[in-house]
């Protein structure tokens, strides 16, 4: 490894020091900072790291990683929930969004194929810019993180045909429509023989590489995945993140996908940091200055033009107009691939290099306004849900409840609780924030209303300061404790019982000011063992006390064993 590499190396990991407390401090996101630490370092403006070939194949190398991690998060299984999406949703967008683009930078005096190239190129949103904010905004599991992976998704797929007509419309000669079918079967075929090895190997594999009992080979077998699943669909011309994913993808379904995830994280949080760091490094400070006016415009038309198209396609699917117009900003920006798609354009003579160079200015500048159209989109999001809740308000009809029982939460868990009491005849209000699944239950008669519980108005509004207790179900890991901190501050004399995680979160909800909580993966366990020894003849009076014993005991005995062990 030369010098120059290992000192770049140097400076990134300074960077990389200096950049994440401080965004931290802030409280901005740390893509930000890389991006203003790339422009601020790169050769276009102070020249002190440079934009090195080893520094390019990392800073790609930390995009595999952040898919690869995504895939760990979507199973085969739930993909294909959603394959109606990225067909569907996915291939519309490509189409319709680089139609437009293309024709109007076709009017403005481009060749066809030029802007053809040109608009299905920033058509493509950013797959790493999107994921790591919703990683960051902890949306990835919600609707709109899905159908954001689903659209990301088609539009990986669609550079490969891309890249193989841009020779072709460059004058290579050749028909078109047969360069982009030999590319598609040779993308599916390459999928297919990833999938099939994935599915007979990965699982036999990481059995192998667990029974050795050693972390440090754990962690290589881990990264042998990613990097050799990322050469092999590279090597078959097709993009090499798409690799990374397809191996998460087959892993989420095993046993190992925790431990891998834990193993891998760190490494992914560096290697993307240097990928934010190369982009912020391709944006030419000295160019977009030259041409402030027509950069600026042309990422402002970008940002708008594809939001409001995707707001449209999204509303044409069903979406709800917040929803959509949530999914419009967050996939507005232009992508990693649009970069590589000019630059290749431009090699093959179909477009000049200084178009090449404004096309990178505005991808560039879009993506590092990912952050902020994420958290507008989670704004509109949630004025929709506080404007739903005011017209669905409960006063009148909780108004006249005393001594009831609030559910929060009205899942499967929520339900049972209502049942128990409804027999017991203990009035209970519910609330949820699902409306589609609020109208259902109403429709039924249930006295449950919509509203986000982190509202304490809307707990006041349905008889909080009347009520014996509240009973909140949500499973949304640490949104437990901000609220429980938030209603023992405003009604500190609610009796508030819990269902936690685990012993570990129900110690840390007791010490909040919870009155009671309950530990479901322990309590769940008492309850099977109960269930045991009852079928194995033990008297269940017996069953009972002994059980009770444990919960008097707050599960100690259990928690050791399981420590112990």
């Amino acid at each position: 490894m030369g010098h120059g590499v290992i000192q770049d190396l140097l400076l990134f990991l300074a960077t990389a020091v200096v950049v994440t407390p401080l965004c931290r401090r802030l409280r901005v996101s740390p893509i930000l900072g890389y991006l203003a630490a790339g422009m601020l370092i790169g050769p276009a403006t102070l020249g002190v790291l440079s934009d090195s070939d080893g520094t390019t194949a990392l800073a790609q190398l930390g995009v595999s990683f952040l898919l690869f991690m995504i895939g760990l998060e979507l199973s085969f299984e739930r993909l294909a929930v959603i394959r109606h999406l990225i067909f569907g949703l996915g291939t519309l967008q490509v189409l319709v969004t680089g139609g437009v683009i293309a024709g109007v930078v076709w009017l403005g005096g481009l060749p066809l194929p030029a802007a053809l190239v040109v608009g299905l190129a920033l058509a493509f949103s950013s797959t790493a810019f999107v994921l790591q904010a919703l990683s960051e905004r902890d949306e990835l599991t919600t609707r709109t993180g899905r159908v954001a992976v689903a659209v990301l998704i088609l539009q990986d797929l669609a550079v490969v045909p891309l890249l193989v007509m841009i020779p072709r419309l460059g004058g290579d000669g050749g028909s078109i429509l047969w360069a982009v079918g030999e590319s598609l079967v040779k993308a599916l075929a390459a999928m297919g023989a990833i999938f099939l090895v994935a599915r007979l190997a990965l699982r036999p594999f990481f059995h192998m590489v667990a029974a050795t009992r050693s972390p440090d080979v754990f962690v290589a077998a881990a990264l042998l995945v990613v990097i050799g699943t990322s050469f092999a669909t590279a090597a078959a011309g097709l993009s090499h993140v798409l690799g990374a994913f397809l191996a998460g993808v087959m892993l989420a379904s095993t046993e190992y996908r925790h431990q891998i995830e834990a193993d891998l994280q760190p490494i992914r949080g560096l290697l993307m940091g240097l990928f934010f760091l190369a982009v912020g490094m391709s944006i030419d400070t000295h160019s977009v200055a030259a041409h402030l006016p027509l950069v600026a415009g042309g990422t402002l038309a970008l940002l708008v033009g594809k939001a409001l198209l995707l707001t449209l396609l999204a509303v044409l699917f069903q979406f709800p107009v917040a929803l959509a117009m949530q999914l419009g900003l967050l996939l507005a920006q232009g992508g990693e691939f649009a970069m590589v798609v000019a630059a290749r354009a431009g090699d093959n003579g179909l477009i000049s290099a200084g178009a090449v160079g404004l096309l990178t200015a505005i991808v560039g500048l879009s993506m590092a306004v990912t952050p902020l159209l994420a958290a507008a989109g989670s704004w509109v999001v949630r004025q929709q849900r506080l404007a739903d809740a005011a017209a669905h308000a409960p006063d009148g009809e909780a108004s006249d409840l005393e001594n009831h029982v609030i559910i929060c939460g009205f899942g499967r868990v929520g339900q049972t609780v209502a049942r128990i009491l409804a027999d017991q005849g203990i009035p209970f209000v519910a609330v949820d924030r699902d409306p589609r699944h609020v109208a259902e239950l109403r429709r039924k008669g249930e006295p449950v209303f919509f509203g986000d519980i982190r509202n304490l108005e809307l707990l006041k509004s349905v008889g909080a300061l009347r009520a014996r207790a509240v009973v909140v179900t949500i499973d949304s890991g640490s949104g437990r404790e901000k609220l429980m901190t938030r209603i023992r501050a405003r009604f500190p004399e609610l009796r508030v019982l819990v269902r936690a995680r685990d012993l570990g979160q129900a110690r840390g909800l007791e010490h909040m000011g919870a009155t009671a909580v309950v530990p479901e993966a322990l309590e769940g366990s008492l309850q099977l063992a109960g269930l045991a020894l009852r079928s194995l003849g033990v008297p269940a009076s017996e069953v009972a006390d002994m059980l009770e014993e444990y919960r008097r005991g707050d599960y100690a005995r259990l928690a050791e064993h399981g420590r112990g062990g």
